[in-house]
């Protein structure tokens, strides 16, 4: 009989009811097989919590992210008017700035 109290309102376990850890034996070179569901070469973060625990996580990427193609420029078109602007913003900016003496 199942404890209607352990359950899910459809009748099946509750999750945290469900095993979490698999056992598995570490190989001569300390390598640990992880469960099926977790792709090869996933990344992963691996914490030590005390001398006999360690907590793997897995990194998923993340898919919030955006991509976004931007041109390579590889030179710049000449504009007088902005070089006045660069000049006059170094020339306020260097005001104070002892000059440099070899």
């Amino acid at each position: 009989m199942v404890d209607v109290s352990r359950c899910a309102l459809d009748g099946t376990p509750a999750l945290w009811e469900a095993p979490i850890m698999n056992a598995t034996l570490i190989d001569d070179r300390r390598r640990l097989v992880m469960p099926p569901e977790l792709p090869p070469r996933s990344a992963v973060t691996v914490q030590q919590l005390d001398a006999d625990t360690w907590i793997v996580r897995r990194h998923k990427p993340d898919s919030n992210l955006l991509l976004v193609a931007l041109p390579r420029i590889k030179k710049l078109p000449s504009d007088p008017e902005w070089r006045a602007i660069e000049r006059r913003m170094v020339d306020h900016s260097s005001k104070n700035v002892p000059p440099f003496e070899e």
